[in-house]
């Protein structure tokens, strides 16, 4: 449980490791750039840099507080899902991965196909497809029904159809959204729900797939990009060598490091525009609302942060700013100390739900989404809430093909052996 919260981290490390990728291929290692404070000098914005991990510091401190302190009462076992066919299971859960497919090709396909597809991501994701949040989550059905599948059959892992699918949905959420963190997190979740299942830790494939993980997402970047050179994806990738991945890799991580938002708001957030109150965590709080019917609903933080020290229009590109960096703008540092401490009693109870069913597969992918999906900025809260009721459906898909494996263990063994009759 100690490796949790460093898990749920796991987007931020492009963006951490990403500024050495230039050490590889012979540059200098310099300052962080970033347009928002452009006016401060190298030694200051190392200290900015410095003053952020000290806030990174707290708020860990601040987390494993709230998780030591948490004291759960209740100790009942989760007892759906305990004598479930699996079998029978395994087979909706394909089923629900292969109509995920096709929903997934017919929505490429009304926007003009792949290349236009993969063509608008490359001018930025937040404009390609604002306003297709909800469908987009809805297509993580596929994603959670294999985490699920892993997680009820860890025997699967090396049968022919399970490792079919598993790159296929891997790349199906990079296709969609062209996130590369998304699909890493495919391969990440599945090894990790099928080690809790397996009670065994992959050791020798997670050292022989770190570093091809690395260096996929400069491929991936190559083939996100490739429309902005006129060249199609798999011309781009034939062009290129590793030294052109590490310099296209290098120089997109300059780009996102510069239009960063967690250094310039925990740098001058509190002169530009003083303590938020809560007001950025206003995107979380409404995020199911449809946009349609209020058309003025409030932004979230990485939108805020655009207007206000990028320039941006309301319309325009939104940063990502950082748990640490969002909950500091808010309420300070009090508040980072008490957002982290809710964090970590938030993961203290779903450990708790699964020590006591360690055994049950739907304990153990829920305590997987909960452990490396659930945060306390307001982008993860938001993407939190579409992944819980994209998984809801999900288990709707399996109650109404099957029923019984919604009902305690108990009810389920008396239904099938009727006691016999005293003569």
């Amino acid at each position: 449980m100690v490796l949790w919260p460093l898990l749920t981290t796991l987007p931020s490390l492009i963006d951490t490791f990403g500024g050495y990728a230039g050490l590889l291929s012979g540059n200098p290692l310099r300052p962080p750039y970033f347009v928002a404070i452009a006016w401060l000098d190298g030694d200051t914005t190392w200290l900015e840099v410095a003053r952020y991990s000290s806030f990174q510091i707290i708020a860990l401190l601040s987390f494993y507080g709230g998780f030591v302190l948490t004291r759960p009462r209740t100790r009942r076992r989760i007892k759906v899902f305990d004598t479930v066919d699996t079998l029978r299971l395994r087979s909706i859960l394909a089923g629900i991965i292969i109509m995920n497919f096709i929903g997934v090709a017919v929505f490429i396909q009304l926007r003009g196909g792949l290349v236009e597809h993969i063509g608008e991501l490359a001018y930025g994701r937040f404009r390609a497809l604002e306003g297709l949040g909800p469908l987009l989550a809805l297509f993580d059905i596929g994603f959670l029904a294999l985490l699920l599948w892993i997680c009820l059959r860890p025997q699967d892992a090396k049968s022919k159809l399970f490792i079919t699918l598993l790159p296929l949905v891997s790349a199906q959420q990079f296709i969609v959204a062209g996130s590369r963190a998304a699909t890493l997190l495919v391969f990440v979740l599945i090894g990790l729900g099928w080690a809790l299942a397996a009670r065994r830790v992959p050791w020798r494939l997670g050292l022989i797939l770190l570093p091809i993980a690395f260096l996929s997402f400069g491929a991936l970047n190559i083939i996100r990009t490739a429309s902005l050179s006129n060249a199609t994806a798999l011309e781009a990738a034939q062009d290129s060598d590793l030294a052109s991945i590490l310099e296209r890799s290098q120089n997109e991580f300059d780009l996102r490091q510069s239009l960063s938002g967690t250094i310039p708001v925990i740098s001058d957030g509190m002169r530009t525009t003083g303590p938020m109150w809560g007001y950025t965590y206003s995107g979380a709080i409404f995020a199911m609302v449809p946009r349609s019917i209020w058309p003025e609903k409030p932004r979230g933080p990485g939108s805020l942060y655009a207007q206000t020290f990028l320039g941006e229009t309301v319309q325009g590109t939104a940063v990502p700013i950082g748990p640490e960096a969002e909950a500091f703008w808010n309420f300070h540092i009090p508040g980072l100390i008490i957002i982290f401490a809710f964090y970590g009693l938030v993961l203290k109870l779903a450990f708790s739900i699964y020590i006591r069913s360690p055994d049950n597969g739907l304990v153990i992918a829920g305590f997987l989404l909960v452990a490396t999906q659930f945060g306390v900025s307001t982008d993860q809260l938001v993407a939190f809430q579409q992944m819980v009721l994209t998984f809801a459906i999900m288990l709707g898909v399996i109650f109404i093909f099957y029923r019984d494996a919604f009902r305690p263990a108990r009810r389920q063994m008396t239904a099938l052996v009727k006691p016999s009759k005293a003569y």
